[in-house]
């Protein structure tokens, strides 16, 4: 008898296993075979081989048919001892290690898709937690008998259970960027799912000044309303990302959003030019299966914020666009001036300093009740201006993304150096602010 078959027939002498467990202990052999098949498969060879022997009169037939019968829960060695006129013992074992819950699994996978109904899913992973006695036996019996050609049997459930999955729902499995992830105890019978959340990328543009990249929570009351803030929780009634999501959540049946983008602008800011990239997450979406072009529509109507090219994103897709907050932008900025009036002198002045220039920043006093005050270092890779009245011009400014633009101007009580003001020895304020381009 081969090594496989005798290594089997010990184990089966001294325990009760089922055709997947007995056949996971030799998975590495025999491809295209399931555990089920290879565990029935060498009891077969087994029953045979004892079979042979009962016909021989040698008693060691015997008592490997009952083994097999008993400890294997296997019916064909049942019948021979019938046939060969022996009353086979009946046995009311079950496999001690997977407690008979691998002949469970079409009921288990019922019971994980009526929680999941109403979800739209492309593709799906199965997680599976197995006590740690379950491991702890496995492992003590391959070390009794040198067993070394098995798998885990957390292997065998989350696999076969995913392959039920797959044929009853026509998903696929997907290890990395899965839809749903479905979670199950089997020995407790603990069945869970999470929905991962999806990812919808694009640009903006924001055509209004006076609202806010993000949702902004009510200082006073963090969120849950005052009469401060008009009992709405929200420091600002709208912002781009509410413009943006509504009619997401409304086709996705989402809960919530996160909003992801390449920086962000000030509320008295507009966004033009390319618009700015941003990524969408929706948490625990019940559809994904959207018309994105429709969603363009709906948000482009609202006439102060529009969206171009929206796509599918992924996680990895909102780590890039967190990454490009310091690429290059170009910002116009309308800068009034305070004392006296703009010459041409000036302009010229301020074109040939802020060309190529490296610029120190102290968090600005405007923020700081928000941002940490430390010194940040920017670039200014240039500098255009333009006179639009004796009292005002226009700047177009090409830097690394992150600087404070207004500060730039107005020098913000010297926290910027160098700075427009200071150059031209003249106060300054920014009076309109507009982001032209954001490179991606």
């Amino acid at each position: 008898m081969g090594e496989i078959l005798e290594v089997a027939k010990k184990i089966l002498e001294e325990h009760c296993l089922c055709d997947n467990c007995l056949g996971r202990q030799f998975a590495s052999l025999g491809y295209g075979l399931s555990n089920a098949e290879r565990g029935k498969t060498i009891k077969s060879f087994l029953a045979f081989e004892a079979h042979n022997q009962a016909l021989n009169e040698n008693k060691d037939g015997i008592s490997l048919l009952e083994n097999l019968a008993v400890n294997g829960m296997f019916k064909l060695a049942e019948d021979i001892l019938k046939r060969l006129g022996y009353k086979p013992k009946t046995s009311q074992k079950k496999c001690e290690l997977c407690e008979g819950k691998l002949q469970k699994l079409e009921s288990f996978v019922g019971e994980m898709l009526k929680k999941v109904e109403g979800y739209e899913f492309n593709s799906f992973l199965v997680g599976a937690k197995i006590p740690e006695k379950i491991i702890e036996a496995e492992d003590s019996l391959r070390a009794n008998y040198k067993v070394k050609w098995g798998e885990t049997i957390k292997s065998e459930f989350t696999r076969e259970i995913g392959k039920i999955i797959s044929r009853v729902t026509k998903k696929h499995v997907d290890y990395k960027k899965p839809d749903i992830v479905f979670t199950i105890n089997p020995f407790t019978e603990e069945i869970g799912f999470q929905v991962n959340p999806l990812f919808i990328g694009g640009r903006y543009k924001k055509l209004v000044a006076g609202i806010p990249q993000a949702r902004w929570v009510c200082g006073r009351c963090g969120g849950v309303g005052c009469e401060h803030c008009g009992w709405t929780g929200k420091k600002y009634p709208e912002s781009v990302q509410e413009i943006i999501e509504k009619p997401i959540l409304e086709l996705t049946l989402g809960e919530k959003t996160e909003f992801h983008a390449s920086g962000r602008e000030d509320i008295d800011a507009k966004v033009l030019g390319n618009g700015r990239p941003f990524i969408i997450e929706v948490k625990n979406p019940k559809k994904r299966n959207i018309d994105l072009k429709l969603i363009e529509e709906e948000i482009n109507r609202s006439g102060k914020v529009e969206v171009l090219n929206l796509y599918f994103a992924d996680k990895q897709a909102v780590r890039k666009i967190k990454s490009m907050e310091t690429a290059k932008k170009v910002y116009r900025v309308i800068v009034e001036v305070e004392d006296g009036g703009i010459t041409d002198e000036d302009l010229k002045k301020i074109e040939e300093k802020f060309t190529d220039v490296t610029v120190k920043q102290q968090t600005p006093t405007r923020v700081l009740h928000r941002r940490a005050d430390k010194t940040r270092i920017k670039h200014v890779y240039r500098v255009k201006t333009k006179k639009l009245s004796q009292k005002s011009f226009e700047l177009e400014v090409e830097c690394q993304g992150g600087l404070y633009v207004k500060e730039l101007v107005d020098g913000d009580q010297g926290r910027t150096k160098p700075n427009i003001s200071e150059v031209i020895q003249k106060g300054l304020r920014c009076v309109e602010l507009t982001v032209l381009e954001v490179q991606a």
